[in-house]
């Protein structure tokens, strides 16, 4: 498939009980080959490559962002010398329903999350995969997060007694 350069396109043409995977990655870390990676494995998956560059973010700008809200799985690859995709992840798992979310971590990163909980990333609602990333990391972060989400307690109002 050619990719666009922000994949759009609604959630719902995707076949009932896919996985939909929404990739926030920048322009220069090649999204067309990472969500090709992600879509070979049977997922569906549309790209965003955050703000930035003169891109805007709905997600930020309007607190709302049909992607995200679409998504079963968001992977944040956001990467770079700004807080940009500190700042999207954080509107992410902030979400009163978040999708599971997989975000791509150095290795001092995420020592320092380990000594400094307090670094504001929910750990109960990420998962964490190390850069750089393989094709089988990134996918065995997708499985490990829909797995943790489904395993996360009801909501409220969830129609669950």
């Amino acid at each position: 498939m050619i990719r666009r350069r922000t994949d759009h396109r609604p959630w719902d043409d995707a076949a009932e009980g896919t996985v939909r995977v929404l990739l926030e990655c920048s322009p220069e870390s090649s999204p067309s080959i990472v969500a090709g990676t992600i879509e070979r494995q049977g997922f569906e998956v549309r790209v965003c490559e955050g703000p930035g560059g003169g891109r805007r973010c709905d997600l930020l700008d309007q607190g709302v962002c049909s992607l995200v809200a679409g998504a079963d799985v968001v992977v944040n690859m956001l990467r770079g010398p700004d807080s940009s995709g500190r700042l999207v992840l954080d509107e992410v798992t902030s979400e009163r329903r978040p999708a599971a979310v997989v975000v791509e971590m150095t290795r001092p990163e995420i020592d320092a999350m380990e000594r400094s909980p307090e670094t504001g990333i929910d750990r109960d609602r990420t998962t964490i995969i190390e850069t750089p990333v393989s094709g089988n990391d990134l996918v065995r972060g997708i499985n490990e997060a829909v797995a943790n989400r489904e395993r996360q307690a009801p909501w409220w109002g969830d129609g669950s007694s």
